[in-house]
């Protein structure tokens, strides 16, 4: 079943070329009308092609639609349990902590913000830009090395 589902396009392709050829033998087509019925065989199929295509296509992207909307409400929910943590500092907080939490709360609005814009459209213009990503380099907890994380840029050469 595998098979058949990753190669769709190509075996509807086939069975529809088999249609195409055979169809008008089988029912028995005089000569002088095969053509003209091999035609409406080919616009028929072709027809029907593209009612499956647009079905799985449209299928696809509601699925897509819906997977990145998962994602977006388990990342704010993350994001509310952290300030919920953090206000919970807040309250035992000296002044000078205050102001340190005062901008991680003004960036926690903002990862909340861009959550809100997260959409496969976005998604297909960041993958299909040169403007590079961005990675943070992640310390292990066998060694830590006491700086600070380093930044990379990387471009995709993929164009």
């Amino acid at each position: 079943m595998q098979l058949v589902l990753r190669y769709l396009e190509l075996w509807l392709s086939a069975l529809g070329v088999a249609v195409i050829l055979f169809l008008p033998s089988l029912v028995g087509v005089s000569r002088e009308n095969y053509w003209h019925v091999t035609a409406l065989v080919a616009i028929s199929v072709g027809v029907v092609h593209g009612l499956i295509f647009w079905s799985v296509h449209r299928r696809q992207r509601m699925v897509r639609d819906r997977t990145v909307a998962q994602v977006r409400a388990m990342l704010r929910d993350d994001i509310h349990k952290q300030v919920a943590a953090l206000l919970t500092m807040d309250s035992r907080a000296t002044d000078r902590q205050r102001v340190q939490l005062d901008g991680v709360f003004d960036s926690m609005i903002l990862l909340d913000h861009m959550l809100e814009s997260l959409s496969t459209e976005r998604l297909r213009d960041w993958t299909g830009s040169d403007e590079g990503r961005v990675e943070i380099e992640k310390g292990t907890r066998q060694a830590p090395s006491g700086r600070a994380p380093g930044l990379h840029v990387h471009r995709d050469s993929q164009n």
